[in-house]
């Protein structure tokens, strides 16, 4: 008989070493195979926990071949290593090995799904499989929120605190050098300064958030909103939609309205107390506060439009009850209303669309080597410019640069990077173009967005203009008119 051999971790011995665990299962599986005239032809290493069948690699690997008939056999630790997963997952695994008639082989049991006594038993064991897995991650989720609610769960230490351990448990203290910052930040709101103030002042006398190089409006706007501050412990912030569920394309993480979170004390000391804390809830709940990600796309140009200065992504803020597309580093490129910059892609896109119906090339027919030489030079001026990046924290590290000195160096850097990021996008679209000679396929694509752009709502607008655009740079300088921006809109490759 000729067998795959399927090796995948158990809940039971997750944290223990997934080389060390597999290796074991093998040499045992081999055994059983030897004592029983079993020939092992293909081992699938699972190294990934992924719930979902579509996030094992292995599993589809040996699905797909189980499909063209290889094996006679698949032989696993048990049954339940195959899925504990949805029943939908399930579902698809039992049928791939009933439909091509092979057995599901375990040290204790051989399942033929074509008896049904053994189908009715295969079954039975992933559904309970199924259950104690959802028993064991309902407890582990009672276990964590009774941690938190006993104030000794600390993920992460949020800016103005350290994470320390307090009779065995984990919790904050206030680290002094940061919280002066946010104890600033609460004093200057109160005072009726906005967030992008605020922002630009503590980020001059020196503030260093955590994981980006300076504060930002959305930054400072989360402190404020933030109870740990007042010695509060919160969950229940975000919701997240795994990819997949409900027809989404990729994970989703909403924000969930404040009467969904739950609060409660923790051990560590406040910052803020909690009148200062109320008062400014009261100042933001009067003023416009941008909306949280709910899980739908409510910008047509979503993830589409980068800033060409520093190369994040606009974002669609709506002010005085109009949309405006603004960048959020602090000092960078103007703003501009949302309905001017989609309306300029649209006139840019029934341009292009009447150049390649006219049969005009946009592209000049140029040299293939020396297009690819020059995304060469431009990706090793990159890869130099990313040495310099990482050269900077070092010399930061060994006092060699104070913090305003590092902060300006970088600041050139990281603007050195984003062109040439930008500069190797467009060059490696062009060298697709450049190779393409057919330019039906996107005049079909553009032709079709534009006629059913007037009648989509922003999600499928958004899905349309991705189905064209590749990227779009935004250029604005600050005190010039509103339509005096510059955009350049790079179409997807033919």
């Amino acid at each position: 008989m000729e067998a795959a051999q399927y090796l995948r971790k158990s809940r039971m011995e997750e944290g223990m070493d997934t080389e060390e665990v597999l290796a074991k299962h093998r040499k045992e599986l081999s055994r059983y195979a030897s004592q029983h005239d079993i020939h092992i032809v293909e081992t699938y290493y699972e190294v990934v926990s992924g719930e979902s069948l579509y996030a094992r690699p292995e599993m589809l690997r040996l699905l797909a071949d189980v499909e063209k008939g290889l094996y006679d056999a698949v032989l696993v630790m048990d049954i339940d290593r195959l899925s504990r997963g949805r029943m939908k997952d399930q579902g698809i695994i039992l049928d791939a090995l009933r439909d091509s008639g092979t057995l599901i082989i375990t040290p204790e049991k051989t399942y033929d799904l074509s008896d049904d006594l053994d189908d009715e038993l295969a079954e039975f064991k992933t559904f309970m499989s199924r259950r104690e897995y959802k028993i064991i991650n309902k407890r582990l989720r009672r276990g964590l929120r009774q941690s938190i609610q006993a104030g000794c769960y600390v993920a992460n230490a949020p800016y103005g605190y350290r994470k320390v351990t307090v009779d065995r448990k984990p919790t904050l203290e206030i680290n002094e050098e940061e919280a002066r910052y946010v104890r600033l930040m609460f004093d200057l709101y109160l005072r009726g300064y906005g967030c992008i103030s605020i922002a630009r002042q503590v980020n001059a006398m020196g503030a260093h958030p955590h994981r980006v190089s300076a504060f930002s409006r959305s930054s400072v706007a989360t402190i404020l909103r933030n109870p740990t501050y007042m010695g509060k412990i919160v969950w229940d912030q975000k919701k997240h939609i795994k990819k997949g569920a409900h027809g989404n394309p990729k994970h989703i993480t909403i924000y969930q309205p404040r009467e969904k979170w739950t609060i409660t004390d923790g051990l560590h000391p406040a910052i803020i107390d909690a009148e200062t804390y109320n008062k400014a809830q009261e100042i933001m709940s009067g003023r416009h506060v941008p909306g949280k990600n709910d899980g739908t796309v409510k910008s047509s140009l979503a993830g589409l439009v980068k800033c060409a200065a520093c190369g994040k992504n606009m974002q669609r803020l709506v002010m005085k009850g109009e949309p405006y597309l603004l960048c959020n580093t602090v000092g960078c490129c103007a703003s501009a209303k949302f309905e001017y910059v989609e309306t300029r892609v649209l006139e840019h896109l029934r341009e292009a669309l009447a150049d390649m119906q006219a049969d005009k090339p946009q592209h000049q027919p140029r040299d293939l080597a020396l297009m690819e030489a020059a995304l060469a030079a431009t990706r090793r001026d990159l890869a130099t410019a990313n040495r310099q990046k990482a050269r900077l924290y070092e010399l930061l590290e060994i006092g060699e640069y104070d913090l305003p000195t590092y902060r300006e160096r970088m600041d050139v850097v990281k603007s050195k990077i984003a062109l040439l990021e930008r500069q190797e996008r467009v060059q490696a679209q062009d060298i697709d173009r450049a190779r393409c000679v057919d330019p039906s396929s996107l005049s079909r694509r553009i032709e079709d967005a534009l006629a059913a752009y007037d009648t989509a709502d922003a999600a499928k607008r958004n899905a349309l203009l991705k189905g064209v655009i590749d990227q779009i740079w935004y250029t604005k300088r600050k005190k010039t008119k509103p339509m005096d921006f510059a955009l350049e809109v790079n179409l997807k490759p033919f």
